[in-house]
Formats: structure tokens, sequence, C-alpha cells
């Protein structure tokens, strides 16, 4: 709208899907999952491609940070690729659970799986990560910049990306609070109707029949 001089009238948005795989896990596929990474402990999960923008540096200081009673009931598991990350940031992975590129069919079991799922990015264009995370039914911390408060609506908690001392209270908050995890894991499934294929299609098409 403001580049563009766009009317806001003349704007519909329609959100992506998001796999279907990611909606009701089956639990075996959960056990299976946890079994083939050795993930014995309850976990904070991210994934996506380790790059500046994602910025995993900041995560790593909010976990080290913790009690150390926490940090030793939830272990810190990040999976993804090593993308164009600086090499002080991959060497800092060594320190956590980090799982390099995981397959597609494991993805949504790995993440259903998770205590929270934090993503504490700098930018996106969508944040797809943090849709799955919440169609999964998984509480979710992510950042409150670019498109990130508009996908989660009101079923995450934002906090400032380059803020290490929010990130770690609000990881610090949900790790104690079972009934916040649920409530929150709730929220974000409920939210997360919408990322549904059936949904984006139905949106299409009515957009479509419109402009015709």
């Amino acid at each position: 709208m403001r580049v563009l001089g766009l009317p806001p009238d003349n704007i519909t948005v329609i959100h992506s899907g998001v796999s279907g795989a990611f909606f009701d896990v089956p639990t075996d596929a959960i056990w299976q999952v946890k079994q083939k990474y050795q993930l014995s402990r309850p976990y904070v999960l991210f994934t996506g491609t380790i790059e500046p923008r994602k910025n995993i540096d900041t995560l790593l200081d909010a976990y080290a940070s913790m009690v150390e009673s926490l940090r030793d009931e939830f272990e810190l598991v990040i999976a993804g690729p090593a993308g164009w990350a600086q090499k002080e940031t991959l060497d800092r992975l060594k320190g956590v659970r980090y799982l390099g590129y995981v397959p597609e069919a494991d993805l949504a079991p790995l993440t259903a799986a998770a205590a929270v799922f934090a993503y504490p990015s700098l930018y996106e264009g969508f944040g797809f990560p943090v849709a799955q995370a919440m169609a999964a039914g998984v509480p979710v911390i992510t950042s409150n910049v670019s498109s990130l408060p508009e996908v989660t609506g009101n079923a995450a908690v934002l906090i400032d990306p380059r803020s290490t001392s929010e990130l770690r209270n609000a990881l610090t908050r949900l790790l104690l609070s079972p009934d916040l995890r649920s409530k929150q894991g709730e929220r974000g499934a409920c939210h997360a109707r919408e990322f549904r294929w059936d949904v984006c299609a139905a949106k299409s098409l009515l957009f479509f029949r419109s402009v015709l």
C-alpha cells in the first residue's frame, strides 16, 4: 500500500497453506523420531537454515542464560542445514543438540514433540516454521517484527528479537508452566486452521470469482 499507493479495499490477503502432516501428528511417529534422534529429554526447538537473519546467536545466548535447572530439564534442539552463518555461530552449535538437515518426513513429528518452539528471526516473508509449529499444537515464541505478528495473530509469545533477556524470560515463563504451554499450544492450533490448504484454495477461488 505504501510503495504502490494502493487503496486497502483493493487488497485481499490470502495466507499460504501448511502441509497437512503438521496437523494431528500420530503418536507413534513422534515416538519414532525421538528414538531416531535420541531425544530423551523435553526440548526447545528451532528449525530453519542457519543464517544470520535467523538470529541463532540470540537464541543460544538466551538459552545459556537460563537457570541451570531448566537447562538440565529442557535441552535446546536446532535442526536445519548449515547455510551461510558465520563460523563462530556454527561452532557454538556444538554446545547444544544440532541435528543438521532433517528429512521432510521427520519434520512434523520432530516439531510436534517439542515443548516450546523458539524462532527469534529478524526478518521473514511468511514464517513457515512458526505456522507449522502452531499447526502441530506447540507453543511458539517468535519475533515482533516483519510478517511474524501477522502470521501468529494472538497465538504466540512475541519478543524483541534483539533482546536476549526478553527471549530468556519468555522461554523461562513457558518452560516453568505446563498449563501455560498447553493453553498457548491450543491457541496456536486453533489459529493455524486458516493455514490449511483447503482454506487457502477456497479463499483463492472466492477472490477470483469476485474479480471476474
